[in-house]
């Protein structure tokens, strides 16, 4: 079997996630509600006439797949009120001999079609909005928007969210280097343990992949050093 098709065999993928905690979970939030807004309309029984969503948006694909994504990030971040309440986040992740502390790292398991499924909803929206903005699906993007605008704070507007939701594929989509691949196994091997200490070659590796991560993410996805 050639590498090529070693790689179409894979159905799920060992994923490294920075703890941000209300920060990510707010865009996956976001992303729900403009979702949810465009399978209503597809939906709704007493509408104008037939309202046919493009895949994977149709059938609510889109939307389960990141529900699926959801209930799977949603354990790795630390809600913001544990903090407030001087909780820890636990297990911390240490730089060698336990001299700093950095924002943990979680290591997960996604199925690559959930991932593929948020890569072609961010693609085909995004295109509606740059490309088609007097379409029925553009007006629906915009409702779904406005559900998905928070309590307090300013509200987004459709090329965000659209915009927060390629971000979110790419952190989950970084490409697999020796990095993450050291990164995981150490933070497999070390399961529930408390603290989880770096050696210099694994701190090295999480420096990098930091990097990776803020530059995806559009900001500091995985902080140096947080204590």
């Amino acid at each position: 079997m050639s590498n090529d098709d070693a790689a179409d065999d894979v159905v799920a993928r060992r994923v490294l996630v920075p703890d941000l905690g209300d920060e990510l979970t707010e865009v996956l939030r976001q992303v729900e509600e403009l979702l949810l807004t465009l399978a209503a309309w597809e939906e709704e029984p007493d509408g104008p006439g037939p309202f046919v969503l493009p895949a994977p948006l149709a059938g609510r694909c889109a939307l389960d797949a990141l529900r699926r994504i959801q209930d799977i990030l949603a354990p790795t971040q630390t809600p913001p009120e544990m903090l407030d309440h001087g909780a820890q986040v636990r297990p911390r992740l240490l730089g060698p001999d336990g001299r700093y502390e950095h924002m943990p790292l979680r290591a997960v398991t996604i199925a690559v079609a959930d991932l593929d499924a948020l890569a072609a909803a961010a693609t085909v929206l995004g295109h509606t909005v740059a490309t088609r903005p007097d379409t029925d699906l553009a007006e629906a993007i915009a409702a779904g928007t406005e559900a998905a605008a928070p309590t307090y704070g300013p509200a987004p507007g459709p090329r965000d969210i659209i915009e927060r939701l390629a971000r979110l594929h790419g952190l989950l989509d970084l490409a697999v280097s020796d990095d993450t691949r050291q990164l995981i196994t150490v933070l497999d091997r070390a399961g529930t343990t408390d603290p989880v200490v770096l050696d210099h070659t694994t701190e090295a590796a999480y420096q990098r992949l930091a990097d990776r991560m803020s530059v995806m993410w559009g900001g500091a996805a995985a902080s140096r050093f947080l204590y």
